[in-house]
């Protein structure tokens, strides 16, 4: 009897380790703490954590961040060094060339949505690499284009590459592996953003001065191999709670901190949300800030020079602007972090007004760079505090999902506001009554996202 009665103390123990053990090497337990059956291998499940260690969520940032930095490829800010070259080569207008970015920020519109669920399903990295390899595939079939055709095809393809998958993607990512920290894992994946525009702008102008616009592209895609897909797929996972690892850090063994408490971890089904009127709110005030902001980037320096101002002191109001938002960015998560995410953003909305209004009137170096300022300001906090947002009022668990409709809602305004300021223009000669009226549409944004109201948990 005493020999059953020590064998019977000593199973538990075994149990233990043999838990242990084995979640150390296959890293998957259940909540009561028996095994399941043991899963086929894959190269996702050879991750070493050890406790002490670099939290793996920081690796997944960096991984995001690298995306973010070499999708500047697909970026109008880098697709306006090659406007000249190649409609120099090609005998293209300016509208002809334009199209393509409109036709793919719409289509990428329609698939965001679908990449949103994907991310909440399966994980970020299947979309971000596959992201990027279309994206390196379409970069060399640019260096290789002879025809518009070629050009449409291919670079209307890396804008839904961009706006329908690495977009949704790479803003989600940290969102499922951070909650306390979760400004600033956000605020360092879209600095990736602006940083990636202002080191490849002059680098791809370096590249085209030195050998043509052709090696360029092939460049870009190079950046996108090394820098974006590769460490995507190497590091990039789903979520903390797959490598046996709880938001934030730590173990799942370990108590539960205050934002489990809070209900941090919870999955609010997407068609629950999109029946309260807090959703619609947020989505119709997304969609008017970016009608907004987007209505002045492509008509930026036509107005300035308009105003005024030199050729050259109108592109360099666009690096001021890189700079403030690669500054801005960081800033922002930071600050999201001890002040509610609406807030910051609600500001950030009455900030796009005032820049506008600052646009309207300046005709000096000053003035033209106060606005640079603000609007990378405006632009970088309003891409970092909207997941922020939607994570702060539904958790993790449908945010790509969330996240995916809201892409597409802001991708939607960035088609229309272009367009308004087009028509604004060419009815009066002028963009001051288009400006005026956007920085309305830009408080009217502010006043929608304030009268929104924490959905209950």
């Amino acid at each position: 009897m005493a020999g059953a009665a020590k064998l019977a103390a000593a199973r538990p123990r075994a149990n233990h380790i043999i838990g242990v053990e084995a979640t150390r090497r296959f890293g998957h337990k259940c909540a009561t703490g028996k095994l399941r059956s043991p899963k086929r291998w894959s190269p996702s499940r050879r991750i070493n954590i050890s406790p002490g260690k670099v939290y793996y969520g920081w690796w997944v940032v960096t991984a995001a961040s690298g995306m973010s930095f070499a999708n500047a490829a697909t970026a109008i800010s880098i697709l306006t060094v090659f406007v000249v070259p190649m409609s120099q080569e090609f005998g293209w207008n300016r509208t002809e060339m334009a199209g393509a970015t409109s036709l793919g920020a719409v289509l990428g519109a329609a698939l965001a949505p679908f990449t949103g669920r994907a991310v909440d399903r399966f994980g970020a990295r299947v979309t971000l690499v596959a992201g990027g390899l279309i994206v390196v595939a379409g970069c060399l079939f640019l260096a290789n284009a002879q025809a518009l055709a070629a050009f449409y095809v291919a670079f209307t393809t890396v804008r839904i590459a961009d706006q329908g998958l690495i977009q949704v993607s790479a803003s989600v990512t940290a969102g499922k592996w951070f909650a306390r920290y979760r400004g600033r894992a956000t605020g360092l994946v879209m600095l990736g953003n602006a940083g990636g525009v202002i080191v490849m702008a002059p680098l791809v102008q370096l590249v085209i001065s030195a050998w043509d616009w052709r090696a360029a592209w092939i460049m870009l895609a190079g950046v996108m191999l090394v820098v974006g897909a590769i460490p995507a797929l190497l590091l990039v996972r789903r979520q903390p709670e797959d490598l046996g690892l709880r938001v934030d850090g730590g173990t799942q063994a370990g108590t539960l901190d205050e934002t489990d408490v809070a209900g941090e971890g919870r999955q609010v089904p997407l068609a629950g949300i999109i029946r309260a009127p807090t959703f619609w709110l947020i989505l119709v005030s997304l969609f008017l800030v970016a009608t907004a902001t987007s209505g002045i980037g492509l008509h930026l320096v036509p107005h300035l020079t308009q105003q005024g101002l030199s050729a050259g002191a109108a592109v360099a109001a666009i690096s001021v602007m890189s700079i403030s938002g690669a500054l801005a960015a960081v800033t922002c998560g930071f600050l999201a972090e001890r002040t509610p995410p609406k807030l910051l953003l609600v500001l950030a909305y009455l900030l796009a007004a005032a820049s506008m209004w600052v646009l309207m009137g300046a005709d000096n170096l000053p003035e033209t760079y106060l606005f640079a300022v603000l609007q990378g300001i405006v632009g970088a906090g309003i891409n970092t505090l909207a997941p922020l947002l939607w994570a702060d009022y539904y958790g993790r668990g449908s945010l790509g999902s969330i996240f995916g409709v809201s892409r597409a809602a802001q991708v939607v305004g960035f088609a229309v506001g272009p367009l308004a300021s087009a028509v604004v223009y060419d009815r009066t000669g002028s963009y001051q009554g288009a400006f005026l009226a956007l920085a309305l549409v830009a408080v009217a944004a502010a006043l929608l996202l304030a009268a929104s109201r924490r959905p209950r948990a």
